[in-house]
């Protein structure tokens, strides 16, 4: 059953069309009604009755994917570019369903709309974020806290030259519903993706830049139904400005107020100097009133408003510190206490040059992943039992932490295997480093509590390239571990297949780098 919360939240009259409409047609539709998504409704399919059958749903990110893909519209019926799985929610008769149930299917399946109906299969309308927004008012909940704990600090953002068929390919690529346009304060912080111009502030931003405009999803459906030529037209042009942008110690609350009052969805967050900080969304905001973060924090916030304000000050600094604990904790693998997966993923831009000076030291060299694999693990796990096997790891994630260099880092992938990635280092001491982690391993076994001697060994598949190289793709291969780990896992593979417990480089490797008489294919 709906709580009443939930029933206010719904939008009983969604926008709606059937399957032979023209994505023409509906992108008028969705233009002029200001709407952000359109059911699609079958009369044909209704049980044999006059109810309408949902059969999909077309949004905003479906126009963008479309214009990414140059996608033909004319005379295309919409039944053939729809999204066809629809999540939906059906009201239950024996449990309570309130708003803590849409936001977590929100967040699970990272959705915007969900289509509602009644226990009777009956269309009841759609919840959105904004809808959910307007019934949402924890007022003394967001006005203690701020833009800068919840802001998303990963934005794409493209110099102000770069044509609108680029943002909307921007868009598709990293599935964001805006791409921020953004200048850079020095001529020299140019973007190093020659084939986007994009600048992000994760991958390849070099100085700060100041945000200048924005260009949405809900524009890109403008400029589709306008049929402008997106291929030749200057983002400058069509370009959101100016910007009203917020500062990081602005309430949540105040954003709140600024997203109303200016009818939009997203705010710019930028720091003392004008520069881009992030950017705060109605999912932003939604996620900082997750029920289940407010039920933990909501004893502590009663409290908190009754108490002086310096007091305040001081507890809300320690939820912030607690919540830094646990995202620290997070990114720790909880058996080995190595950085895990998410934690590689998330430091690597952070071990790339950011200035000129760092490009010109150690920095210019090379990048190294070493994949690093537990020769025959399951055979430990299977013959002397899984407790024993966990303390395999943790000896081997210690023994390669003895003997880390300078610049290096270790991380527990995943299972048995490990990942090493070292910044400015040359191929011939590449080598030599594999080796020297491999015989860590190999030089002297494993005794368990019993004095079982268990012998060890790793089988390590390495990838190498210089730090400035752009390959083909555009793709600075520094900055992508998913490029690197590919080639080392290729290696690793090869390692395994000639006998184990050896370390194996990519050949590829060679081309990748561009280096001659490559010292690791002579070996």
């Amino acid at each position: 059953m709906f709580v009443s919360s939930l029933r206010q939240a719904i939008n009983p009259q969604p926008i709606t069309t059937t399957a032979d409409t023209t994505v023409e047609a509906v992108l008028t539709l969705m233009s002029r009604t200001r709407s952000s998504g359109v059911l699609i409704l079958d009369p044909q399919r209704g049980n044999g009755t006059q109810r309408e059958q949902l059969i999909g749903i077309f949004t905003e990110r479906d126009v963008v994917r479309m214009i990414a893909a140059s996608q033909e519209i004319k005379g295309v019926a919409i039944a053939e570019v729809m999204t066809k799985k629809v999540l939906t929610l059906t009201e239950s008769l024996t449990d309570d369903q309130d708003i803590v149930t849409v936001l977590t299917l929100f967040r699970h399946h990272r959705i915007r709309h969900l289509p509602v109906f009644d226990v009777n299969g009956t269309l009841m309308g759609i919840l959105t974020q904004q809808s959910i927004r307007t019934v949402l008012k924890p007022i003394d909940f967001m006005r203690l806290r701020r833009v800068a704990e919840v802001m998303t600090t990963r934005v794409i953002h493209a110099p102000v030259s770069t044509t609108v068929l680029n943002i909307a390919k921007l868009m598709a690529i990293y599935n964001v519903s805006c791409v921020v346009l953004a200048e850079a304060d020095h001529q020299e912080a140019t973007p190093l993706d020659s084939n986007w111009g994009v600048w992000s502030a994760d991958s390849c931003q070099i100085k700060a830049v100041r945000p200048v405009g924005i260009i949405t999803e809900r524009d890109m459906l403008q400029f589709r139904n306008l049929e402008l030529d997106l291929e030749r037209l200057k983002a400058s042009t069509v370009m959101s400005a100016p910007l009203f942008p917020i500062t990081p110690d602005a309430s949540l609350w105040e954003a709140h107020q600024q997203m109303q009052r200016r009818r939009v969805h997203r705010l710019v967050v930028v720091g003392n100097e004008g520069e881009l900080g992030g950017i705060i969304t109605q999912t932003s905001l939604l996620q900082a009133l997750d029920p289940m973060e407010m039920y933990a924090e909501i004893e502590v916030l009663q409290e908190l408003l009754q108490q002086s304000e310096s007091e305040r000050e001081a507890l809300l600094k320690q939820l912030i510190a607690r919540n830094k604990l646990l995202e620290s904790l997070a990114l720790t693998d909880e058996l080995t206490g190595l950085p895990n997966r998410r934690a590689m993923e998330q430091a690597l831009p952070q071990m790339l040059p950011h200035s000129a000076a760092q490009e010109k030291s150690l920095y210019s060299d090379y990048i190294c992943l070493f994949a690093i694999d537990v020769d025959f693990f399951k055979r430990v796990n299977d013959t002397y039992g899984h407790p024993t096997g966990d303390e395999v790891l943790k000896e081997i994630a210690a023994r390669l932490q003895r003997r880390a260099r300078a610049n290096s880092w270790f991380y527990r992938y995943g299972g048995e295997e490990f990942i090493c990635l070292t910044v400015g280092i040359g191929p011939e001491t590449a080598w030599e480093y594999g080796e020297d982690l491999r015989e860590a391993i190999a030089q002297k076994p494993f005794i368990t509590t019993e004095g079982v001697e268990i012998p060890l060994t790793i089988s390590i598949g390495g990838a190498l390239a210089p730090m400035s190289r752009i390959v083909s793709t555009g793709v600075k291969i520094g900055q992508d571990p998913q490029v690197l780990l590919e080639f080392a896992d290729r290696a690793l593979y090869q390692a395994k297949r000639e006998g184990r417990n050896r370390v194996q480089f990519c050949p590829d490797s060679e081309i990748l780098c561009q280096f001659d008489a490559d010292p690791l294919d002579a070996r």
